[in-house]
């Protein structure tokens, strides 16, 4: 195939990194989406089908847990204001707002301008359900719980996709030197990845590389420039060790 177009003289374009990072998210989001769609189209029939292998009990609870992932790919479709950066972007959305310190939230104005549609109410049914079924006096703490769990992971995950091996592997150094850091001694993780991926880098500074991870909230910068690891960024270290993500397996 590629020796006949060359034959054919015709141009190859090869993607720039930048083409092929938003083409591999964009893929990473509609795997996530196509999955809870069929999650919540077979809803029923998963619960049947586990009831065949496990108490019927069981197989509800294990049904209804599935809605805290199907809350998440609901929000996932309801983020509507991204800052771009060069080489990374941050998320700021209502569940920044929730996860992070308390603080005001319109939910009005939330409401007013989200996505809804019929598998939104079909999901609200369904949680209604699994918290009368699960916790029949006490709704109000299932559903916090439901998303809880849901907003934590859809936070944690949307910062897993764009933050950089670099960043994580300061993160972690950061940690292990009991959660401070003078700012000077977090720049050489930076210089080592200017080095090993330079286009990525091409056009991100050295602020702007901190600057994410202060953004997300993992860690902040005191006035004497040292940096302290966040509660959010020890418990997003926590939330990759729990599902085994790979550090080598990122870039940058």
């Amino acid at each position: 195939m590629v020796l006949s177009l060359l034959k054919s003289g015709r141009d190859i374009t090869v993607p720039t990194w930048k083409e092929i990072k938003d083409r591999l998210e964009w893929l990473h989001l509609l795997r996530v989406v196509a999955d809870l769609l069929v999650t919540v189209a077979s809803w029923k029939g998963s619960r049947k089908l586990l009831a065949l292998v496990i108490s019927p009990e069981w197989a509800s609870t294990v049904s209804w847990f599935v809605a805290g992932g199907v809350l998440l790919g609901l929000l996932w479709w309801q983020e509507k204001k991204q800052v771009k950066q060069s080489g990374q972007s941050t998320v700021q959305s209502a569940s920044n707002a929730l996860v992070g310190a308390r603080q005001n939230f319109d939910a009005t104005e939330f409401f007013r301008t989200s996505y809804t549609s019929s598998v939104t109410a079909e999901v609200e049914k369904n949680v209604r359900l699994a918290a009368a079924q699960n916790q029949p006096t006490d709704h109000e703490g299932f559903m916090a719980r439901l998303i809880g769990i849901g907003l934590v992971a859809y936070v944690h995950e949307m910062t897993w996709v764009h933050i950089f091996k670099s960043q994580l592997l300061m993160l972690t150094e950061l940690t292990r030197r009991g959660g401070f850091m003078p700012l000077n001694d977090a720049k050489p993780y930076y210089d080592k990845a200017v080095t090993d991926f330079p286009k990525i880098y091409s056009n991100y500074s050295y602020n702007q590389w901190v600057s994410f991870m202060k953004q997300e909230q993992l860690l902040i910068q005191h006035p004497d420039d040292r940096l302290e690891i966040t509660v959010r960024g020890k418990d997003f270290l926590k939330y990759l060790t729990h599902w085994g993500r790979d550090l080598e397996s990122r870039t940058g």
